[in-house]
């Protein structure tokens, strides 16, 4: 008899296009809209004379649009938010974010707060003031130019204070009302910040595939994204690594998946250490990412067998099936998931170790404490402090 479907809800997800040089159907779209005041969030990059957003916001203003223009660095903290609300004209119509993950997030969140003028830290999850979001909010449209963190299918944005929190600003009213995707961007990403990023991508469809509210829908994504992955593999690890047509739109597309997936299905045991270690230390998050995810998916598969629960021998097939992904030939299940712990220790072997952001084997108190909630509550069994502890070890 069939396997029971347990019950499951799926988030609202913005209108998606894929297209390879976007610039001009973007425009006419966003003039179609009539907006005669936007709002542009952008890296410094993108935004200098000739760069994509130049050239959009030039074709904007061509169109009688007023544009209002931010360009940000780093990741995002409540008081540049807050900041960039305040400075945002009062009749905004649209703000659009152009950018990586940390541009997205500081888009979205601006998009939802210069409505109502409130600071996000009346909402941020643990360490605001825990009001309840109500909007109303300012249409947001995201324009990804990496291929990581799926921000723009997700609903919520992080932010940070270093040396304090990393934390989500989270509403299903913050979602995108359009997401463009173009693989072109990731041709003018450095290869470094490509690698990261797509690891942090491939974690986010492991792990949402893996964990404990995964679903039918979040599984069949999930898989396509990683087979995606596994399709460009070779290219992916070549260094340096080289742009071109299908690994640019296979990564594009398998990081847009992974935001729909770990918005409906969670994540794991990694994002749930990448958030504090990225909250007290500068480390770049696919990169924390990149070094975990084989510590940590060996300490599940330990925790798992010792525990073969039915739901646990579930979990360990499906993560025979990744292993199985990456190597045809693998016919048991212990060849399986031997193949996944070859895959994944030489996915992070092009990138530096934890120890080179700081983390030591004596400082890591702060992130087992803060460590517990969110990302972690999803991860497909329980694991002691101590054996992150060792994880993180691993990791350095």
């Amino acid at each position: 008899m069939p396997a029971t479907i347990a019950s499951f809800t799926l988030a609202n997800q913005p209108k998606i296009h894929f297209q390879w040089d976007c610039l001009s159907a973007l425009t006419e779209s966003i003039g179609q809209k009539q907006w005669h005041s936007v709002v542009v969030i952008s890296s410094q990059f993108l935004a200098r004379p000739g760069q994509f957003s130049d050239q959009f916001i030039a074709g904007l203003q061509q169109a009688d649009c007023r544009v209002t223009v931010f360009t940000i660095t780093g990741e995002p903290s409540p008081e540049t938010v807050d900041a960039l609300v305040k400075a945002c004209p009062k009749d905004t119509q649209g703000v659009i974010g152009i950018g990586g993950g940390s541009v997205l997030d500081t888009a979205k969140s601006v998009a939802g707060l210069l409505p109502s003028q409130t600071s996000v830290l009346d909402y941020l999850e643990g360490v605001g003031q825990g009001r309840p979001f109500t909007g109303p909010i300012c249409p947001f449209i995201a324009v990804p130019t990496t291929a990581g963190t799926g921000s723009e299918t997700t609903k919520n944005a992080v932010l940070s204070r270093l040396g304090e929190f990393k934390k989500s600003f989270r509403d299903d009213k913050l979602l995108a009302q359009e997401v463009w995707l173009d693989p072109r961007f990731l041709e003018t990403c450095p290869g470094k910040v490509r690698y990261a990023t797509g690891m942090d991508a491939f974690t986010q469809l492991l792990e949402s595939y893996t964990t404990l509210k995964a679903n039918p829908f979040t599984d069949a994504l999930a898989w396509q994204g990683m087979q995606l992955f596994q399709s460009v593999k070779t290219e992916f690890l070549a260094q340096p690594l080289t742009p071109s047509n299908d690994l640019s739109s296979h990564l594009m597309l398998a990081a847009s998946f992974s935001g729909i997936t770990l918005a409906n299905a969670g994540l794991g045991a990694v994002h749930g250490l990448a958030g504090p270690i990225g909250a007290f230390f500068e480390a770049p998050h696919g990169e924390v990412c990149a070094a975990l995810l084989a510590p940590i998916t060996q300490a599940n598969l330990n925790a798992l067998q010792a525990n073969p629960t039915p739901e646990a021998t579930q979990t360990l097939k499906k993560y025979a099936q990744i292993g199985q992904l990456f190597n045809p030939n693998a016919q048991t299940e212990a060849q399986q998931l031997s193949s996944l712990m070859e895959t994944l220790t030489e996915l992070a072997a092009p990138l530096q170790g934890l120890s080179n952001y700081g983390l030591t084997p004596n400082n890591l108190e702060p992130v087992l404490k803060n460590c517990r909630a969110g990302s972690m509550l999803g991860n497909p069994i329980p694991l002691t402090d101590s054996t992150l502890y060792n994880a993180i070890l691993e990791a350095l």
